[in-house]
């Protein structure tokens, strides 16, 4: 897509069963990978840290359908699905995670930080936030080329209280970049409460202070998530 193109989209438009088809794949692949994972991660064959992504398939999904190799994402510790759902190869993802030659970082990353550049994934980040300022970076470049993509965060109610988060939603709405931040609230950061730390009952009003358009929806219903998304980033 260059610069001229428009992302056209329009709500009421039936999914076509290719999209539902090729989404239902992915939503399943990810469960099926993390359960997986999860199996092996509880015998200690799995070296170092591995947080899962089950029960979030339809936010990584719903949103990624919409992007291609070259709209980037940047991730979270929970990377596993959202690498899955932007096209990563899932065997070269486990054996990335299990510290092999043939996986995607040659098996130096491990779980919490595989990166695919080649599907436009930036990489899935340890430190809680700092994949903002990533995608912040990867917006601003794409429009000064003029190229006409996206560049999408993903993060949670924990992660939207960081300042490097807050410091890139301002500069995304300065300079009016092509970026899209997704914040996953089940309302525990870990163990801590969301209304122990956050003052907005609602990250709409979060977004609003920065000049920024945001919805809410359900995350665990691909449909609206899917035409949500669909809307956002045409």
């Amino acid at each position: 897509m260059n610069a001229k193109d428009e992302r056209k989209y329009d709500k009421n438009t039936p999914i076509p069963h290719d999209v539902l088809l090729a989404a239902y794949r992915r939503m399943k692949t990810i469960r099926v990978f993390e359960d997986r994972l999860h199996e092996d991660y509880k015998t200690g064959s799995v070296p170092g840290f591995t947080h899962l992504y089950a029960g979030q398939e339809a936010t990584a999904v719903g949103i990624c359908s919409h992007l291609t190799d070259e709209d980037q994402i940047a991730s979270t510790h929970r990377g596993h699905g959202h690498c899955i759902a932007k096209g990563v190869d899932v065997m070269a993802m486990m054996k990335e995670i299990y510290g092999r030659q043939g996986g995607v970082c040659n098996g130096k990353g491990g779980s919490m930080h595989i990166a695919d550049l080649s599907k436009g994934m930036l990489g899935a980040n340890g430190i809680l936030g700092a994949g903002a300022p990533l995608a912040c970076g990867a917006a601003l470049a794409d429009k000064l080329a003029g190229k006409g993509h996206v560049a999408v965060v993903f993060g949670g109610d924990g992660g939207v209280n960081e300042g490097a988060v807050l410091e890139s939603m301002n500069l995304a709405s300065v300079w009016k970049l092509p970026m899209m931040f997704v914040v996953a609230n089940n309302h525990y950061a870990q163990s801590t409460p969301q209304q122990r730390t956050t003052s907005v009952t609602s990250y709409e009003d979060r977004a609003k202070g920065f000049g920024m358009p945001a919805v809410t929806v359900d995350g665990l219903d691909f449909f609206a998530v899917y035409r949500t998304a669909g809307e956002l980033i045409a």
